[in-house]
Parts: C-alpha cells; sequence; structure tokens
C-alpha cells in the first residue's frame, strides 16, 4: 500500500469518525425511555476529561432516579466495572426556572443521588466526583418544555482510565 493509499483511508476514517461523533452528541430526547445520548457538559469543545458515558435526566424539581435512569446508570456502572482505574465526575444540571441558589442545590441533590446508586451497583466511591453547576451549563437554550427537560440532567466526565 502507497502513501496516497494510507493517506485516503485515514482521511475516510476520520471522516467517518467525525460524522459519528456528531451523530452521538445529536441524541435522543429527554422522554425517549432509555437514552443512548452521550455526553458532557464541555460541549465547548475544550476537551475537559477523557470521554463520557451516557446522561441521564430529571423530572422537573426532582433529583430521584427514574426506572430509565436506573437502566442507564446500571450500563454506566458495569462500563465502570470493565476499567477499574476509570474515575468518573458526576456532574449535576437543572434547568433555568428558580433561583441560581436553588438551582445550585437542586444539581447537587441529583449529582449526589446519580453517585449513590452508582455505589449501589458497586462501583467504589473513591472512583467518584461530584459537581453542580445547576443552570450554567444548558444544553439547549430555547425556553420549551423540551429544552428544559433536556437540561434536567446528569453528566459523566472520565477524568482517568
Amino acid at each position: 500500500m502507497n502513501f496516497r493509499n494510507i493517506f485516503k483511508s485515514v482521511f475516510i476514517l476520520g471522516s467517518v469518525s467525525l460524522a459519528l461523533t456528531g451523530c452521538a452528541m445529536k441524541g435522543g430526547s429527554a422522554g425517549d425511555g432509555v437514552n443512548a445520548e452521550y455526553g458532557s457538559s464541555d460541549t465547548n469543545g475544550t476537551g475537559i476529561g477523557l470521554g463520557t458515558l451516557q446522561r441521564i435526566y430529571f423530572d422537573f424539581d426532582k433529583s430521584n432516579i427514574s426506572p430509565e435512569a436506573a437502566k442507564v446508570l446500571k450500563s454506566n456502572a458495569e462500563a465502570m466495572q470493565k476499567d477499574r482505574a476509570m474515575k468518573v465526575l458526576v456532574e449535576g444540571h437543572t434547568d433555568d426556572r428558580g433561583t441560581n441558589e436553588y438551582n445550585i442545590a437542586l444539581g447537587e441533590r441529583r449529582a449526589k443521588m446519580t453517585l449513590d446508586y452508582l455505589v449501589s451497583l458497586g462501583v467504589a466511591r473513591n472512583r467518584l466526583e461530584m459537581k453542580s453547576w445547576g443552570e450554567e451549563k444548558p444544553l439547549d437554550t430555547d425556553k420549551t418544555e423540551e429544552a428544559f427537560a433536556r437540561n434536567r440532567r446528569a453528566e459523566f466526565v472520565i477524568l482517568s482510565k
């Protein structure tokens, strides 16, 4: 295989990978059951973290783990069990309704409930960190119920592998 063919193969693979990454980031909506949407709140491309796990969503003004979220968390826990060196930051997020102080507290409760659920599934507590962003890092800035639902979430940023 000559250099031209190698370059062409790398270019094609890179293009396909980029296209697939864009599709994965778009994902589904908060209400579509087990959501295979991946990502972190680092949507501005600064590259924080070493990857992500599936995000979960919450109902308005709630921090409890829904049955749909429990399925996603089980999958995330299994991924963490396969890679025993993986450490993860759990980020709690809210929509922008309510005061900033209230939303920071709600985001913290969401992150804590998510972290506790992962621990209940066998993930070691010392492999998890948490942070509340409140309303500061929305996925969707529209003022619709669908946008609010997308913003009520927990994200998972892989810190080390």
